[in-house]
């Protein structure tokens, strides 16, 4: 059984004392951590529980038995306006010193030079997941230390399954052929939002079908390919079959009030478990391996800390950095919220929780996102070419083409 989150505050001063042990021998570790001073501003954000600066009280104090100098102030921020308030706080030269970042974050703003580099913070980077220090790697260097990873979780309703005569189904094939069949039991077949980020949207499609976003050199579109074609016409297929709700195509829903959280999809391509099976019964939840068509991939992303090489205290935000990536702070922590350890060596602590301990084996197929300076801006550059076909009839290749011209004049502008 897992423990409750009482027990796992209560749990955190002994397992982090490991954790410090472990900071200070850390071949990257000052030789003395009493000679690091100074005050490190560090911006989170609610991540899941974790969603209040007292949530952070008793690990920095546990932190402060090894850098009794070092005093870490912590800044809940929200989520809405993320790029807003750090434009602003670099501006007014008020960038935190420590910050929780996604990997589209990381190549505008190594870009500008405002990120240290990382590959040396710690000697064990052997130890985490390829894909989340590749997810925070741009031009060959490292610029986060992953604190957990998401995979946004294919499964099906089971009931849904007994009611339609299939299986649940792994390919675009078998998704086609069960369909029509979830639809004559009364359920929806699947779910495309239209309105989200196409990181677990079209792109998810484009690389299942074998295709692209962008050339290898990044200096071009590259979407517009027979592999992007024949993942928005599948697209097309699932809405103008009315295999798929109308409202995430123009609104993003509450998760309990949609068709999703009523139970009514019969095949759900991607889902936060932790924050599903809040409003979802997970008896009805009957876990699947990411969708394959020519390959497999998963949508999902990796939150990481970043330092800002603005910074006035160097070597105090490097040592709470370290502090956050150790073995026993991640796990602590994505047992608390229920994300995924980046860390290998935690790959079994989701032992208990199969559907979670199901996602974790398909952590190498996530791809979570485009990694380019402009990434934000190419997605606001193709959703509304995306939305024309699903809502005007705009045909695939055209709204592609139409895309990939824009894309390409922004990518021409540096």
């Amino acid at each position: 059984m897992k423990r409750t989150p009482t027990m796992k505050l209560l749990s955190a001063a002994a397992a982090l004392a490991l954790t410090m042990t472990a900071c200070s021998t850390d071949s990257g570790a000052p030789a003395d951590p009493e000679d690091v001073s100074g005050t490190v501003v560090f911006w989170t954000y609610p991540l899941g529980e974790a969603d209040s600066a007292s949530w952070w009280k008793p690990y920095v104090e546990e932190f402060n038995k090894e850098y009794p100098n070092v005093e870490v102030e912590v800044v809940l921020q929200p989520f809405g306006n993320r790029e807003d308030a750090l434009t602003t706080a670099i501006a007014g030269n008020n960038a935190p010193d420590v910050v929780y970042f996604n990997p589209d974050f990381i190549p505008r703003y190594a870009e500008e030079d405002l990120l240290m580099p990382l590959d040396d913070l710690r000697d064990d980077w052997d130890d985490f997941v390829p894909s989340s220090l590749e997810s925070m790697t741009w031009d060959e260097t490292l610029y986060g230390a992953p604190l957990l990873m998401q995979i946004q979780q294919p499964y099906c309703n089971t009931e849904a399954l007994a009611a339609a005569k299939v299986k649940c189904p792994t390919t675009w094939d078998e998704w086609r052929e069960a369909a029509p069949k979830f639809k004559e039991a009364g359920y929806y077949a699947g779910e495309y939002n239209a309105v989200s980020t196409l990181n677990h949207g079209f792109y998810v499609y484009l690389w299942q079908a074998g295709g692209e976003v962008l050339s290898d050199d990044l200096q071009s579109a590259a979407f517009n390919s027979p592999a992007g074609v024949e993942a928005l016409t599948f697209i097309k297929e699932m809405v103008d079959k009315d295999w798929v709700p109308k409202e995430p195509l123009t609104v993003l829903e509450p998760l309990e009030q949609s068709a999703v959280g009523r139970a009514e999809v019969g095949y759900v391509p991607g889902s936060q478990l932790i924050s599903t099976r809040a409003v979802v019964d997970p008896d009805l939840i009957e876990v699947a391996p990411p969708m394959k068509h020519r390959e497999q991939v998963a949508s999902g992303s990796v939150g990481a800390w970043s330092i800002f090489e603005t910074t006035e205290v160097p070597e105090a935000a490097k040592a709470w950095v370290r502090f956050l990536s150790e073995p026993a702070f991640i796990e602590e922590f994505n047992d608390f919220t229920g994300y995924l350890p980046p860390r290998e060596s935690l790959n079994d602590m989701f032992a208990d929780d199969p559907q979670i301990a199901d996602g974790m084996e398909y952590l190498d197929t996530v791809r979570a996102g485009v990694m380019h300076p402009k990434a934000r801006e190419i997605i606001d550059t193709i959703r509304p070419h995306i939305q024309s076909v699903l809502l005007e009839g705009v045909a695939p290749k055209d709204a592609l083409a139409a895309a990939e011209k824009q894309v390409d004049d922004l990518l021409a502008r540096g």
